[in-house]
């Protein structure tokens, strides 16, 4: 099915007439270019160089694309662009930690194009999410039910590197010039660890997005530095000192020696950032203010966490003035016994 788009597309009526219907679950992104398909262009980045929509389709982080805007305005009768922006691109997962008063006064254009330029302060240069991923057995479905593969927007979460419905890992869209998935890629499945931490990772999302988006991550850092029990630093503080220590081996021998860098490459370190290496980088991860890229929450949580303690901490109300203590005792700090067990 095509919608016929009005005239008010402006530019974008010149190259192309209709809209192909979305598919279930599919990407803005596959819908631009299935569009695009119809257009006279030979890449649908040619198409935007010449149209000067100044876009660059290269990553599921590129929240904004002006022509998105197109594409909302031919379903206009049935989304918003925010909802259409919200059902059709990864933004939720995006914002997860982030607090909209940051973006307070702007427009969802503002903010759609804010997120997708946002420099996430950026310890671990975290480069998963910089490619289209996929699933081979569902692009063969796709292509045998639909005429097309297509992406799937719950493909390009950034927590997700295991197809739920086949088991089998995400590949990445490995070309210079943005394209649909390939209908014949071998699939690999899977093994059982890859299919547990993607479950556990995805059910944190999921508790998570039912907090109010602005208590999220003042509600996780109090539980987090309760367990953890660092408030501050003081080099001449042996205690303090041997807590920092361990800690940073706990997240070296998780972070390193687990499943989770599967789901990214570490990046060049930054001096004195870093949480591996640096004795005000742990300390720097805790900063409500400071937004690092969102898998690196998730781990932090996944670590030391338990879904109850998060439940537990919905008992209490915020204290917003003080972002570092604000709820009431819920968890017991970990004894620095077991720690240096844990970090062993």
């Amino acid at each position: 099915m095509l919608i016929q788009l009005s005239p008010v597309m402006g530019r974008s009526e010149e190259m192309m007439y209709q809209v192909p219907t979305p598919l279930p679950g599919e990407h803005a992104i596959s819908i631009v270019y299935r569009w695009f398909r119809a257009s006279h262009y030979s890449t649908l980045e040619s198409l935007i160089k010449v149209k000067k929509y100044n876009s660059k389709p290269d990553s599921p982080r590129r929240l904004w694309m002006p022509l998105y805007q197109d594409l909302a305005l031919a379903f206009s009768s049935k989304y918003s662009l925010e909802s259409f922006i919200c059902k059709f691109t990864n933004i939720n997962d995006y914002s997860l930690f982030l607090n909209e008063s940051i973006f307070d006064g702007s427009g969802i254009k503002a903010i759609l194009e804010k997120l997708s330029a946002f420099k996430f302060n950026n310890a671990l240069n975290v480069s998963q999410d910089k490619h289209w991923r996929y699933c081979p057995i569902c692009a063969h479905e796709d292509e045998q039910k639909y005429g097309t593969t297509y992406l799937h927007v719950s493909h390009q979460c950034f927590y997700k590197r295991v197809c739920s419905k086949h088991n089998v890992l995400l590949s990445q869209i490995n070309t210079d010039d943005f394209t649909l998935p390939p209908s014949d890629s071998v699939p690999v499945f899977a093994e059982q660890i890859d299919i547990d931490k993607d479950t556990a990772l995805s059910d944190w999302v999921i508790d998570l997005k039912e907090l109010p988006k602005e208590e999220r991550k003042v509600r996780a850092f109090s539980l987090l530095h309760q367990k953890i029990c660092i408030y501050s630093y003081d080099r001449k503080n042996s205690y303090q000192v041997q807590r920092v220590q361990y800690m940073q081996n706990i997240l070296a021998k998780h972070f390193n020696s687990s499943v989770y860098p599967h789901y990214f490459e570490w990046g060049k370190l930054v001096s004195g950032h870093y949480p591996l290496n640096s004795v005000v980088g742990l300390m720097r991860l805790l900063e409500p203010e400071i937004h690092f890229h969102p898998m690196i929450y998730l781990m932090l949580i996944d670590v030391f966490l338990k879904r109850d303690e998060l439940d537990m901490s919905m008992q209490y109300k915020l204290n917003m003035s003080n972002v570092k203590r604000e709820l009431q005792p819920v968890v017991n700090a970990f004894d620095i016994d077991d720690l240096k067990e844990q970090a062993a």
